[in-house]
């Protein structure tokens, strides 16, 4: 993986946005939205992955835990850190739109 604002392809169809990446407690952690299958349009699909090395060759697997992303999300994306402490203020701003 080239970095923040680029493209990854994990297969011929599976391809995502890296919109957010952070260094946390040791380990590289990657926000990401999927794209289209022309990569010219974020579908509403997110993960976060966490960047493992062997050599000069990058893996990355999802994080899934519940605990962990709430600690992780909000680093990688400071604007969500207010909705997950209240979410009471995501649901009021869900029904405005």
């Amino acid at each position: 993986m080239d970095g923040l604002y680029t493209t990854v392809t994990f297969d011929e169809n599976d391809k995502w946005f890296v919109a957010y990446e952070s260094m946390i407690d040791g380990a590289k952690y990657s926000y990401l939205v999927k794209v289209n299958e022309t990569g010219d349009d974020l579908l509403d699909e997110y993960m976060v992955m966490r960047s493992y090395y062997s050599g000069d060759e990058e893996y990355m697997d999802e994080i899934r835990d519940a605990e962990l992303l709430n600690k992780i999300i909000p680093v990688l994306v400071p604007e969500t850190a207010e909705y997950l402490k209240n979410p009471e203020k995501l649901k009021e701003m869900l029904k405005v739109s």
